[in-house]
C-alpha cells in the first residue's frame, strides 16, 4: 500500500486559513472605517467652533478699535459717556487700547483661526480616506488592501489634531446620533432632520428605574 496522500487535508486547512484572514480584513475594513468617519464629524464640529471663536474674537477687537477712534472724535468736552458710564475722554482711552492690546495678545496666543484651518485640513484628509473604503476589495485582494489601508490608515491618524479629552465623549455621542438620525431619514425622507432627531432621542431614552 502506497502512503496515504495528506493533500485534501492541507488544502482545507489553508483555505480555513485564508477564511480567516479575509473575514479578520473585512472586520479591520469596517472597524477603520468607522473610526475615519467618527473622526471626521469630530474635526468637523471642532473646525466650526474654533472657526466660530476666532471670527468673533477678531470681530471684538475691530470693533473696540472703531469705539476707540470713535471716543477721540465724540464732542469737545473732556468727560464721555459709554454705556451709562461717564470718565474723562482719556481714562476711556486708555481702556480701550488696554483691552484691544490684551484680546489682540489673546487672539495671536489662542490663534482659533489657524486651529480652525488645520482642523479644515484634517476634515479634507479624513474625507479623502473614507472615500478609499468606500471602494470594496477586489475579490483575493482583501488581506492585501487591507494591510495598505491599514498603514495609510495610521499614516493619516498621526498628521490630524487630537480631539480634545473633555470633548471626546460628547462629540462621539453627537456622532451616534447623527448616524441614527442619517439611517432614519434614509427610510423615512418625508421626516424632517428635527423630528428625526426627537424620534431617536426618545427611541434611546434611559428607561426609569
Amino acid at each position: 500500500m502506497g502512503r496515504p496522500t495528506t493533500t485534501g487535508a492541507y488544502s482545507m486547512t489553508d483555505r480555513g486559513q485564508d477564511d480567516k484572514a479575509v473575514q479578520h480584513a473585512l472586520d479591520e475594513f469596517d472597524r477603520q472605517e468607522r473610526l475615519v468617519d467618527q473622526g471626521l464629524t469630530m474635526q468637523a464640529r471642532l473646525r466650526d467652533r474654533d472657526r466660530v471663536a476666532g471670527t468673533l474674537l477678531v470681530c471684538t477687537v475691530l470693533i473696540a478699535s472703531l469705539v476707540g477712534v470713535a471716543v477721540a472724535f465724540a464732542g469737545s468736552g473732556p468727560a464721555v459717556t459709554l454705556l451709562g458710564v461717564t470718565a474723562a475722554r482719556s481714562t476711556w482711552l486708555g481702556w480701550l487700547a488696554v483691552g484691544t492690546a490684551a484680546l489682540t495678545l489673546v487672539e495671536l496666543v489662542v490663534d482659533r483661526r489657524g486651529a480652525a484651518q488645520r482642523r479644515a485640513d484634517a476634515v479634507r484628509v479624513l474625507g479623502a480616506l473614507k472615500a478609499e473604503y468606500r471602494v470594496p476589495p477586489a475579490a483575493g485582494q482583501e488581506v492585501a488592501e487591507a494591510a495598505r489601508l491599514s498603514e495609510r490608515y495610521a499614516q493619516v491618524m498621526e498628521t490630524v489634531p487630537a480631539v480634545p479629552e473633555r470633548s471626546f465623549n460628547r462629540l462621539k455621542a453627537m456622532h451616534l446620533r447623527k448616524v441614527e438620525v442619517s439611517k432614519l431619514l434614509s427610510e423615512k425622507p418625508g421626516m424632517s432632520s428635527w423630528r428625526a432627531g426627537r424620534t431617536i432621542a426618545k427611541r434611546h431614552k434611559p428607561s426609569r428605574p
